[in-house]
Order: structure tokens, then sequence, then C-alpha cells
């Protein structure tokens, strides 16, 4: 066997029980074929050997000096230990924090950003809400998050919320006209018209093709009644950008607000063409049919889409308040109930749910229901919401005209020749107090 053979090659010829002596250089010199390398081996193995006739074998260290990569080990890990228990104060020098912050938060924003958007257009909503507070959180100088918070805040109909994400964002930053045009939103919505414009002109000469800004300054001048400039502004808007989807949903509003309610219809179904996960504009296309048109089988059929779309207090809520115009009031009941389930604080579908109850003749809960809704509504609140909660009292066993008295007083605040508020007075032997002077 040559020097090119392999190990496995060669016959096992050591004795029983040690297998090392098949990988031992002499191990198999017996053999004629190996004689020649086995001198070799062994010239070379006595030349070193006998080469420094001065030549001891090393000893391994006895007692503990033999353990001192250990005892090295261990103080490092100690340093590091005391100094990392220390590691927020000016004595940490292992740890300590030179230069401006890390990018990390930054980065890691960033990302939360993105979960937040590509959780929006798949209408998970709940879940870009978490994102974008997340956002927030790590870096609070995170315009866009505060730009996404407000549009998802007008989306839920809460206004002042998306008024306060909205001035933060342009707090943070002056000049992004995406924050400008969030803003003329929210304060449109709160009837605060003439800032509303001024917001949106600023965003305008920042960036006068911007769509967005264009159909910002349509939905303004639609809430003030200029319905001619208002179309101007949706034309342009949509010249530039046939797909945006705010210019599309106030291209429908201002047809509903012109009365156009089949345009208005096509309009609304233009814009969840192309974002299909917007639960409130199926919602607001619902609006079209139930009000303006009186098909309330239709209505509810887009009010269902919306719970389809978005399982939420908002959806059901408009779903039970459909099937309740639509004189369904044992589904509208069922439907409410889910409404407050899901969230007990939630004050139209509180109401929505008195008044479904009402019909009903149940008018222990119906009261229960309007006493926890209507103080939260406020001024907002119609009048047959505020007549009904009196007449619940009224109706119920036994009456209590003394907690019917003051919403029905409240009623004719807004309507003293009210029918049904100077009926439950009656009913209770007080119609010889009159309506409030």
């Amino acid at each position: 066997m040559g020097f090119g053979a392999t190990r496995a090659s060669m016959p096992y010829t050591g004795a029983p029980g040690k297998i090392g002596a098949r990988f031992h250089p002499f191990a198999a010199c017996d053999l004629p074929q190996c004689r020649p390398a086995a001198g070799l081996l062994r010239l070379c193995y006595n030349s070193r050997m006998y080469l420094n006739r001065e030549y001891k074998p090393r000893r391994r260290a006895k007692g503990m000096a033999r353990f001192w990569p250990l005892y090295l080990l261990l103080l490092v890990a100690i340093l590091v230990y005391e100094q990392w228990d220390d590691h927020e104060s000016e004595g940490s020098w292992l740890f300590r924090s030179f230069g401006g912050p890390t990018p990390t938060a930054t980065l890691c924003a960033a990302s939360f950003l993105v979960d937040a958007q590509t959780a929006l257009a798949a209408g998970q909503f709940e879940t870009a809400i978490d994102a974008l507070d997340r956002v927030v959180e790590m870096d609070p100088t995170n315009a866009d998050a505060h730009v996404e918070l407000s549009r998802l805040h007008l989306i839920f109909l809460d206004a002042a919320a998306s008024l306060a994400e909205a001035e933060r964002a342009v707090e943070l930053a002056p000049e992004d006209p995406e924050a400008l045009n969030t803003l003329a939103r929210a304060q449109d919505w709160v009837g605060e018209y003439d800032d509303a414009m001024d917001s949106a002109l600023t965003a305008l000469d920042i960036d006068p093709n911007n769509a967005t800004t264009l159909a910002t300054i349509a939905e303004i001048y639609t809430d003030v009644g200029n319905w001619e400039t208002a179309g101007e502004y949706i034309d342009q808007a949509l010249a530039i950008d046939p797909r945006n989807v705010l210019a599309l949903r106030n291209k429908a509003y201002l047809l509903e607000r012109q009365g156009s309610y089949t345009e208005a219809v096509a309009a609304y179904q233009a814009a969840l063409d192309i974002a299909p996960a917007r639960f409130d504009l199926y919602i607001e296309k619902a609006r079209q049919y139930r009000v303006g048109l009186l098909d309330y089988e239709a209505a509810n059929q887009a009010y269902s889409s919306a719970v389809e779309v978005y399982r939420s207090v908002v959806t059901l809520d408009a779903l039970g308040d459909g099937l309740y115009n639509a004189g369904d009031h044992l589904a509208a009941v069922q439907k409410l109930r889910e409404a407050v389930e899901l969230d007990p604080d939630y004050a139209p579908a509180q109401v929505h749910l008195g008044m479904a109850l009402y019909a009903r003749r149940n008018y222990e809960d119906a009261v229960t229901a309007l006493e926890r809704g209507l103080p939260v509504l406020g001024d907002s609140a119609r009048i047959e919401q505020i007549y009904t909660a009196g007449l619940a009292y009224v109706y119920k066993d036994p009456p209590e005209c003394d907690k019917a008295e003051p919403w029905l007083r409240k009623a004719l605040e807004v309507d003293p020749e009210s029918g049904p508020a100077l009926e439950g007075l009656r009913a209770c032997g007080l119609a010889s107090a009159g309506a409030p002077g």
C-alpha cells in the first residue's frame, strides 16, 4: 500500500480492544508492503527525539494552578455583571452610550408604520391602530403616524380625536401637505370652516397637484354650500388621480348634498371598487338608499356588507338602526345587543337599542339603554329619541313620572308643539304645567 491509500483501506492487525492501534504509525509495519514506510517513519521519529539531548517532556500542571483559564473567565463574568447592574449610571463604562440615540427605535417605528398601512389596506383596523400606537410610543416625532391616526378617527366618526392627532402632525411637520390635509378635514368636520380652508390652501401652495388636497377643498366647499366650486375642485382632483378614494368619496358626498342619490350611490361604489375594505363607505352608500331613495332593503344589504368587511360596534349599530327603520324591530334588537356587547360605552348603539326596545314595548330595558346613551349624545340627540326616553318611563310598570318629566320637557325645549311629549305630560297629570316658557 502506498502513501496515497486511505485509513479505511488498511487492514486491522492491532490487539483486540485497542481500536487506536489501527491508526498507530507502526501498527501494520510487520506487513511486507508497509516496511519501507515504517522505516522512514522511524527515522523521522528518532531524528526528532534524539537531536536535542536535553529534551524533556512537559509536565502537566498540578493542583489549582491548572484551572487558571477558569479563574480568568470567572473574573470577566463578574466584571460584566457588575457593569450591567449599574449600566444606567454614570459610573458604568462598559455599557455607557456615547453620542446620540441609536437608530434602532426609528427603524422599528418605520416597520410598525408599514404594518399599519398594510393592515389598513386589508381592513384590519384594530391591528392598524395598535401598530400606529406603537409607532407613536417609539417615535413621538413621527408625523406620518399622527396623520394616519387622524384619518382613522374620521373613519370612525370621532372628529375631536381626529383634530387632536392632525394638530400634532402639523406641529411636527408644518410643511407636509398630507398633515395639512388631515388637519383641514378634521377642522371641517368640527365646523371650523375658515381654519379648514386656510389649512387646505396652505397645503395647495406647497403642492398644487396634490389630488387629496383638491378633494379636501371640495369637501369644505360642499359643507358651506358652495356646490359649484366644490364640483370644480373635485374635477381637478380626479383629473390628476382618477383612483383617489377621497376624491371619489367627496364626489359622492357632493351628489348626496345636491339630492342626486342615485348618482351618489354610483360614486360611492366607485370608491368601494378601489377600497373594498372601507366599511364607512358602505355605510354612506346605505344612507343614500335609506334616506334618499327610501329603499330599506338595499340599504340593509349595504349595511350587512359593512359588517362582513368589518364586524364592530359601529357597523353592527348601523345595521341594527337600519333594521329598526325598516320595521324589523326584533332583528334590530338582536344586532344592537351584539353591538353594545362589543362596546357598552358606544352611545349611538345604546340609544338605537333603546328605541328598538321601546318599539317592542320592553320599556324597562329601553329606559336603561336610553339613560346610558342620551347624556353622552347631548345636543346631537334627535327629538324623537329624547321624548321616547320620557315615554318609556310613563309606560313602564310601575310608571315613574318624576323621571319622565325632565326628558319630556327637554323635548318641548326643542319643539314646544311636540305631540308625543305633551301626551306624556298629560298621561302623568302634568299637562297643567305646560311647556317651559
